[in-house]
């Protein structure tokens, strides 16, 4: 008898959050499960990382919109492969990928909702609150969402299981800094910062650039990079030449070194205005980076307000100010921060127990699907 068969269905692999947690998770499965991954657009920067451990991956193509014929095509290849589990991420991935599992009978339905989806209009809450139904599991990636999907959503609680995000901690033991000084022309004894992420307006990054702006007129000392790419990307570069920033500010772009990078800077700022559970956080925890950060989703559930990093109110431009002024001028603050948050994302935000823990979900499902074979 073949091993149960699961399915992960997203809309495409960007180096983003949902996307590095599903690498994370395929990284630990077990040999009791085949995996395979449907990207329903495009590829991404991920799609060779998870060809790399030896995960098939499959891409339809979706057209932008109402897409009917790749609903049909998702459907037959589902019938064909018969998977026991098909999981869903992220809306567009949720919306046709549980639509299809249902037409397609598939015993096992799972959906991981990664944020709180503020963007989220009321078409949008009715579609996720219509497919509860077909669902057998909706995955919080933090009590916030959960609360979220039960008292906003109407959302069964029944329904709702929280797994809060994880990493690869072994990804994250012994890891080289890069000369970040000679890369980007940093002077000697200059504590840097980096924001981590999509180069979009929820990230936050605009707003940082105010508070940068308020630390040089503060006369303190910081160079900040932002790490990623995205479609705020030549509009943070204007407001850094309208704030006179451009000495002080260094666009990476994406990078597969991001590990390196993080193991090299003094602070990680995350100032987004709204979340799940960042998983730039987790893996600056991961190697005693220490963290200032918005106050928003699962981050203080995680980050222990003065014991792991500094959290604070968001769209308050002077908290996140003085904060970084703390941290960036207090060398002995920033180690003890940093071992604090190793030590706690040792315990308790590991990625390899995090997938044991979605298998176990999957197991319940294994039981009874030859029962639900039989009935149909």
């Amino acid at each position: 008898m073949s091993k149960p068969l699961v399915v992960h269905i997203i809309d495409r692999l960007p180096p983003d959050g949902a996307e590095r947690l599903l690498c994370e998770l395929l990284c630990y499965r077990s040999d009791d499960f085949r995996y395979q991954v449907l990207c329903l657009v495009e590829g991404g920067e991920f799609e060779s990382v998870i060809r790399a451990m030896g995960v098939p991956i499959h891409i339809l193509g979706k057209k932008p919109g109402v897409d009917l014929l790749m609903l049909f095509r998702l459907w037959r290849w589902l019938r064909r492969e018969r998977p026991t589990i098909v999981h869903t991420h992220l809306f567009t991935a949720d919306t046709w990928g549980r639509i299809a599992a249902k037409l397609a009978r598939v015993p096992g339905i799972f959906s991981t909702v990664h944020s709180v989806n503020a963007w989220q209009g009321s078409v949008h809450r009715r579609v996720d609150r219509a497919l509860a139904h077909i669902t057998t599991r909706l995955i919080a990636c933090t009590q916030q969402v959960a609360e979220k999907l039960v008292r906003v959503d109407s959302i069964a609680v029944d329904k709702v299981v929280t797994l809060a995000n994880a990493v690869d901690l072994e990804r994250f033991q012994n890891v080289a800094p890069i000369n970040i000084q000679t890369e980007f022309s940093i002077p000697a004894n200059v504590p840097v910062m980096a924001v981590l992420g999509r180069l979009e307006p929820v990230k936050g990054q605009g707003y940082l650039l105010n508070c940068l702006r308020q630390l040089r007129d503060n006369h303190v000392k910081v160079c900040c990079l932002f790490i990623g790419d995205g479609p705020d990307k030549e509009a943070l570069h204007s407001q850094v030449n309208a704030l006179q920033l451009s000495d002080d500010v260094f666009f990476a772009g994406f990078r597969r070194d991001v590990p390196q990078l993080l193991a090299a800077i003094d602070v990680l700022v995350i100032p987004s205005q709204w979340e799940g559970l960042p998983m730039a956080l987790l893996e600056a925890m991961a190697l005693a980076r220490v963290v200032v950060a918005h106050d928003v989703g699962g981050i203080g559930d995680v980050l222990r307000d003065g014991l792991d990093g500094l959290v604070v109110p968001s769209k308050n431009s002077a908290a996140l100010t003085e904060a970084l002024k703390t941290v960036l001028m207090d060398p002995e603050m920033r180690h003890a921060m940093g071992t604090s948050a190793r030590k706690r994302v040792e315990e308790k935000y590991s990625a390899k127990e995090l997938s044991a823990c979605y298998e176990a979900l999957y197991r319940e499902v294994e039981v009874v699907d030859g029962r639900q074979e039989e009935l149909l």
